[in-house]
């Protein structure tokens, strides 16, 4: 029982020991995929009018960005990638918009839509609701002093 115990860990020590740099630097791969692509995305495609540079097929496309993700490697920031790349090719490149300028409007504007949009609808809700009360308070019939002495008297006879 211990030979196999000890067999099993050395077998265990000797995977980790092979394998677990190639562990790390697939992890550390991903990582650097996943910022690549979230680069990628915030650019439009200088080569493929109105396209991510993410979706382009061009070849150009392909060189810019091995050339960002190289960048990247080599422990570039993402934004200071960026700025190089709306540097080369221009502002009009940028798939996501700055937060100054004219680009606040284009942030705030579709809030504001939906604010106003919600209003609406609250105030339409409120004002069904407050309507159909008051039909239904006012199409309430009385009942005739004949009807409610039938009533009593049925309810009188259950007792």
């Amino acid at each position: 029982m211990y030979r196999s115990l000890t067999t099993f860990i050395v077998a265990l020590v000797a995977a980790i020991s092979v394998g677990g740099p190639y562990l790390v630097a697939d992890e550390r791969s991903e990582a650097l995929d996943r910022e690549a692509t979230n680069l990628y995305q915030q650019v439009f495609s200088p080569f493929c009018p109105g396209r991510s540079l993410n979706d382009c097929p061009s070849s150009k496309a392909g060189e810019l960005k091995d050339e960002m993700r190289a960048e990247l490697e080599a422990g570039k920031s993402p934004e200071v990638i960026l700025n190089e790349v709306f540097q080369k090719y221009g502002d009009q490149y940028r798939a996501v918009p700055q937060f100054s300028g004219v680009g606040v409007l284009v942030w705030l504007v579709p809030i504001g839509f939906v604010a106003i949009g919600l209003a609406v609808a609250v105030g339409v809700s409120i004002s069904r609701k407050k309507t159909a009360s008051a039909a239904v308070s006012q199409n309430k019939p009385a009942l005739s002093a004949d009807e409610e002495r039938r009533i009593q008297e049925e309810l009188s006879k259950l007792d």
